[in-house]
């Protein structure tokens, strides 16, 4: 298994783009300890990615420290969602890594000043036309 796709907890979606994307790869989600640890995760928290993983086809799931699992399986290259975490971003530092932005909510390239003047840009994007003419009356 030398290139995987690889699932964090930003990426929990059935329907996630790169899932789509890429149906052939092995899709891999590591419960990270010294995450987990270090992050005090909840017991609900923990079942809740458990419940999410659990919905998304063809998943393995595994326990450990995210860049030795890796390595164990003999992983050396890895799509991935970009983002902010730190620990995604160094514990896949040793690996080739193809790093996909995740998609936009909206189409928006505005100044964001007040949440308002967002809505009316985007608003007829996310609820449709009639829905908001229908607000608007």
């Amino acid at each position: 298994m030398s290139r995987i796709l690889f699932l964090h907890d930003e990426m929990l979606n059935p329907q996630h783009a790169l899932l789509l994307a890429n149906p052939d790869l092995p899709r891999v989600f590591v419960f990270d300890t010294q995450q987990l640890e270090r992050d005090q995760f909840s017991l609900r928290r923990i079942q809740f990615l458990a419940d999410c993983v659990a919905e998304i086809p063809g998943v393995t799931a595994y326990q450990g420290v995210i860049s030795e699992v890796l390595r164990e399986l003999g992983v050396t290259s890895v799509v991935t969602q970009r983002t902010p975490q730190l620990h995604v971003a160094s514990a896949l530092a040793g690996f080739q890594v193809e790093w996909h932005d995740e998609p936009s909510f909206v189409d928006f390239r505005g100044r964001l000043k007040r949440f308002m003047h967002f809505w009316k840009a985007v608003e007829t994007q996310l609820v449709g036309e009639a829905a908001a003419g229908r607000d608007a009356a």
